[in-house]
């Protein structure tokens, strides 16, 4: 059976209602090109400007009196609210990190006695729906919404050849050579830019030995035989988790590197996008600016620390449903992509693990929780930096 390629193309808008799309080439065979239309500009229009609404995703915190157990549930924010009064308001707020989360005072109870948090995601639907019209709606929905263009020609273009220079023969992966770009081949992700190469459960080990790795958005544990530790924390709140999380377990991640003692076997892994596609675009730039200055006094007084910073990935729309697409469309998470590879490409304390295109072409289907096949490839990436030879 023949092996699966695909890669992804990239679109040059020429500002005149013409548009050039570019496939590179990357192997010899037939070639069938696909292009899809996933929002027409009119429904752009709309995700930004809901996007730009504050507030819009409801979440409560409850507070607990530790002796009767008595407790209450307030509404919180992610952005300030201006309806309020200060003395009406319970604020955690760091303006030094740029952070913002405010709930509603309890009458009863004193601030501290925050206990857990959770997303509401029913009134946060009802919210986001409201703040489209009718007409608008229509955007979203066949024959509009992730429409299949097409293509001239119409048969599969035959590749002759194809020169692209073996993996080993591509620099290192560090800092000024991004692993963005490539093909799928099979199950694996090869890259057209740095050697990603493809690593074993044993070279796994034997490159994490003696490392600690912060994981802010993912999992976390040990492995004592190959002096491995994997540390992991939720940035902090907006946290777009119906489940109740205990307050106090969130920080902000600017604080946690300023509290990091970091040097060359530790290794730090950020992906903040998933939880801010529906919040507005200035709070993601705001915090990952705080982040980028954290990134920084950590490397300097703790020279060789490596720093990685996930792009975002495609993910799936539950049943094509229209609140899935005001606070989650990939147009949003391409966004914060670019926001991402703006504020970190050129910046040499940084490694940009950029996931875009292996998600947009993967084998599997799009999941906001990527399948094994691209957990271990986006793996390849992180090790080949951290671990190059």
């Amino acid at each position: 059976m023949p092996r699966i390629r695909s890669s992804a193309g990239h679109v040059t808008d020429h500002g005149n209602g013409t548009y050039t799309v570019q496939f590179p080439l990357y192997w010899a065979g037939n070639v069938s090109i696909k292009i899809q239309l996933v929002h027409p500009s009119e429904a752009v229009k709309v995700l930004q400007r809901v996007r730009e609404v504050p507030n819009k995703r409801t979440f409560y915190c409850t507070f607990v009196d530790v002796k009767t157990k008595d407790n209450v549930t307030r509404q919180c924010y992610s952005s300030p609210n201006s309806s309020q009064s200060t003395d009406q308001l319970c604020d955690w707020s760091k303006p030094e990190v740029n952070g913002t989360w405010i709930c509603e005072k309890p009458e009863e109870l004193p601030c501290a006695t925050v206990s857990k948090c959770r997303w509401d995601s029913g009134k946060t639907w009802e919210n986001v729906l409201g703040l489209v019209s009718q007409q608008e709606k229509k955007l979203f929905q066949k024959p509009y919404l992730e429409e299949e263009l097409e293509v001239d020609p119409k048969e599969p273009v035959r590749v002759l050849k194809a020169e692209l220079p073996k993996p080993q023969h591509l620099p290192e992966c560090t800092w000024n050579t991004s692993s963005g770009q490539g093909h799928w081949s099979g199950k694996i992700w090869w890259s057209s830019v740095c050697n990603v190469r493809v690593f074993s459960r044993g070279d796994i080990r034997r490159c994490l030995a003696n490392k600690t790795v912060y994981m802010h958005a993912s999992k976390g544990g040990d492995n004592i035989q190959w002096n491995i530790s994997v540390r992991y924390r939720f940035h902090h709140y907006p946290v777009q988790v119906g489940a109740w999380n205990i307050f106090n377990d969130s920080r902000y991640i600017a604080d946690e590197l300023d509290a990091t003692h970091g040097g060359p076997n530790t290794v730090i892994v950020l992906s903040l996008w998933a939880h801010y596609t529906a919040e507005p675009l200035d709070m993601i730039q705001s915090r990952l600016y705080a982040i980028r200055g954290a990134i920084h006094r950590l490397v300097r007084r703790s020279p060789g620390t490596r720093v990685l910073v996930r792009t975002g990935t495609t993910r799936e729309h539950t049943g094509g449903e229209l609140q899935y697409y005001l606070l989650g469309s990939d147009w949003l998470a391409y966004q914060i992509t670019e926001v991402i590879r703006e504020m970190f490409v050129a910046d040499s304390d940084v490694f940009v693990l950029d996931t875009w295109d292996m998600s947009v072409c993967q084998p599997g289907k799009d999941f906001i929780h990527p399948d094994q096949t691209m957990v271990d490839n986006q793996l390849n990436i992180l090790f080949s930096n951290i671990c190059p030879n």
